[in-house]
């Protein structure tokens, strides 16, 4: 019988219209690997056989696939929480519509107060603004619904905290600009960049990556932004040091797996080591070979020696190198 997992990151396509700096899929530097949809449903069998509870959707730009919908109303209609991630880029008012069968929740990616600073971050002009029309089309869809009594995702942002794009006067105008022009908007969250991919590269962590510090103060203003806004849409900032590696804690058996755009699994989220490919093999082969990773001595090693971001990002880049594929390598050795 096929191990159960319970939760997916499935990266559907590497193919990104945005160049974002901190991007940890590193979408737009590699091919994009999109699946054709007879084997994208191949996948998705894989997920429902593993009797997956929460399914995510990213990329790259997960909405410029042709069957993502159907392959995330497949997951959905099987009782699946699914949850697509999207810079907001290709959605029009009919995939908008098409979203409110096909997921329980929507996350529009916004990293700035306004154009100026998300179009900087995200790395092409009117990125900002296709975002807010994207926002837009998916609050009317809720309002629709809500009219004729019917059920709709969630509908929230999720804020990238840079350091560009941090300063808690513009995270409170984007707060109250959000809530003005999108009155249901179910969640606003904060979350500072993981060092992954491109975060966790050199130069970006000197001019990007927030510290330990400056993001435990960021809880602090999240909390008063928060209060200001008691009867509007939920509003948080992540805890970082929730996803540090952490000495003596074990990731052997925590029941997440990320999947890449051509099947191939990765060991654990954010890290290039690859186990296999699930159109290859089973998740029975694949799910202990992604614990031995887990608990390598050299990978535990590596664990051990973090207390900051920059150790993290010192840490992602010695597992990308030893561990990725020759292309991953290659990418990692041109970053240096």
């Amino acid at each position: 019988m096929t191990v159960k997992i319970s939760k997916f990151i499935w990266d559907i396509t590497y193919s990104c219209p945005l160049r974002c700096g901190h991007c940890y899929s590193e979408s737009g530097r590699r091919s994009a690997r999109t699946l054709d949809r007879a084997t994208a449903m191949r996948v998705v069998d894989v997920m429902l056989a593993a009797q997956a509870k929460n399914v995510m959707f990213s990329g790259g730009e997960p909405m410029s696939v042709r069957w993502a919908v159907e392959a995330m109303k497949r997951l959905h209609d099987a009782g699946i929480e699914v949850t697509v991630f999207t810079t907001g880029w290709s959605i029009q008012d009919r995939m908008a519509a098409a979203l409110a069968d096909a997921v329980s929740g929507v996350a529009v990616s916004i990293d700035g107060a306004d154009a100026d600073i998300h179009d900087a971050v995200r790395g092409r002009a009117g990125a900002f603004e296709r975002g807010m029309r994207a926002l837009d089309a998916l609050h009317r869809v809720k309002d629709e619904r809500r009219a004729a009594g019917q059920t709709c995702f969630t509908l929230g942002i999720d804020y990238t905290l840079t350091r560009p794009g941090a300063k808690e006067a513009d995270l409170e105008r984007f707060v109250e600009a959000a809530i003005e022009r999108f009155p249901r908007l179910d969640f606003i969250r904060f979350g500072a960049v993981v060092p992954s991919g491109l975060g966790a590269e050199r130069e970006f962590e000197t001019t990007g990556l927030l510290t330990i510090e400056e993001l435990v103060d960021l809880i602090d203003v999240g909390r008063r932004i928060a209060s200001r806004h008691e009867n509007g849409p939920k509003i948080t900032v992540t805890d970082v040091r929730y996803f540090l590696p952490r000495p003596g804690a074990s990731l052997v058996d925590l029941d997440i797996l990320q999947i890449e755009p051509d099947g191939a699994l990765r060991a654990f989220p954010i890290y290039e080591a690859k186990v296999g490919n699930v159109l290859h093999e089973p998740l029975d082969v694949l799910w202990p070979r992604a614990q031995a990773w887990r608990s390598d001595p050299f990978v535990a090693e590596q664990m051990e020696t973090v207390r900051t971001m920059s150790d993290w990002a010192n840490t992602t880049r010695i597992l990308d190198r030893r561990y990725g594929s020759p292309d991953d390598q290659e990418r990692s050795r041109v970053a240096a």
